[in-house]
């Protein structure tokens, strides 16, 4: 009887093993395909930019792990899941505090121009989704041409011309790789005059 148990037990304890291995598989493979998706849908955005957009990085207090927003104005929309958000005037990458503690979140908040800007704000927020979630840090860099240097942060302002570089660099809390991704802004190709 105590074999018979044993037996039982040990084939019990494979099976379980064997769910569990099968379960963390699925679930890498689930985070690979979305982090593929993510980075696809980026390069194909930024790759595809029109001339005449404004970007803006970093000129607000970020938090703690994070390189501050991001705002792309005059451009096509990104990340679009209904109809309404293709009216965007602009859009927002925000860096906000996650569900969890101590980790942070990327959201795209879709932006609509107000018709008369008060002093606080241009734009209101048409619709926001979380695009990264479980981050540890989150940081943007732009290439400066002129400079031959990379900044964590643009003016839109003092930088009328987009960077002709970008660089992504994250990292999830559960996970200890760093995450960097270099994308080739397309608004460089705008004709000299």
């Amino acid at each position: 009887m105590g074999v018979i148990g044993l037996l039982i037990g040990g084939v019990y304890g494979l099976a379980n093993g064997a769910i569990q291995l099968g379960a963390s598989m699925n679930q890498s493979r689930i985070s690979e395909t979305r982090l593929t998706n993510f980075t696809t849908a980026w390069r194909d955005y930024l790759e595809n930019l029109l001339p005449g957009i404004r970007l803006s990085c970093g000129l607000e207090k970020a938090k703690r792990g994070a390189g501050g927003n991001l705002l792309i104005e005059g451009g096509q929309v990104p990340f679009v899941w209904t109809s309404r958000v293709r009216l965007a005037d602009a859009v927002e990458f925000a860096i906000v505090r996650g569900k969890e503690t101590g980790s942070l979140q990327l959201n795209v908040r879709h932006l609509k121009r107000l018709e008369k800007p008060n002093a606080f704000d241009v734009y209101s927020q048409i619709a926001e989704l979380t695009l990264l979630d479980g981050l540890k840090e989150f940081r943007w860099e732009f290439y400066d041409t002129e400079k031959k240097r990379w900044f964590a942060t643009w003016d839109a302002d003092k930088h009328p011309a987009p960077p002709s570089h970008m660089k992504l660099h994250f990292q999830f809390l559960k996970d200890p790789r760093e995450y960097v991704f270099t994308y080739w802004i397309a608004n460089d190709l705008v004709a000299q005059q």
